[in-house]
């Protein structure tokens, strides 16, 4: 059986090589655009240091709930999920968070954020902060999730959002 991951591997693979230039039969292709899909402010504990392994060291952050909202989608971010991380010898940090959301009509949808941190200027405005969210949402109204590749970005809450908490942008890749 072929997973997701396989697939996606698979076609960025040869989406890459045949818009290098130059390539023979290259394939002219335009460049992908971005929609934005919904803003977050997701609520959370406070750290939980796991100390270092061969890999790096392992952190918890526990998700306590938050809302989203965007031109097509809003509901609830749901208590109970994790985002897990390794923050690596390179001083880069690996993010891994697992929950679940709730649109407005009912429909639970469940979240797979996985991104990389530069954590060497955690202040500086270039800090590198990209995640790849990917969704399982029923068939019904909000299953375009289940059928695009997203990209996201984390940072800093709105000066009146709950503490602690981290914003979520999402775009859909066009």
């Amino acid at each position: 059986m072929i997973d997701r991951r396989q697939v996606l591997t698979g076609l960025g693979g040869a989406i890459a090589l045949t818009a290098l230039p130059g390539r023979a039969g290259a394939a002219t292709t335009d460049a992908p655009g971005l929609d934005f899909v919904y803003e977050a402010i997701v609520t959370l504990e406070p750290t939980q240091e796991f100390g270092p392994t061969p890999l790096g060291t392992r952190r918890r952050i526990p998700i306590t709930g938050g809302s989203f909202a965007g031109p097509r989608i809003r509901g609830t971010v749901l208590a109970g999920g994790a985002d897990w991380q390794l923050h690596r010898a390179d001083n880069w940090t690996v993010i891994e968070a697992d929950y679940m959301m709730r649109t407005d009509d009912g429909t639970p949808i469940h979240v797979r954020n996985v991104g990389l941190t530069n954590s060497r200027v955690p202040a500086a405005p270039s800090r590198y902060l990209r995640t790849v969210p990917s969704f399982e949402a029923p068939t019904g109204p909000h299953d375009w999730l289940n059928q695009a590749i997203f990209i996201g970005t984390l940072g800093p809450p709105p000066d009146d959002a709950p503490k602690p908490s981290v914003c979520i942008r999402v775009y859909r890749v066009t």
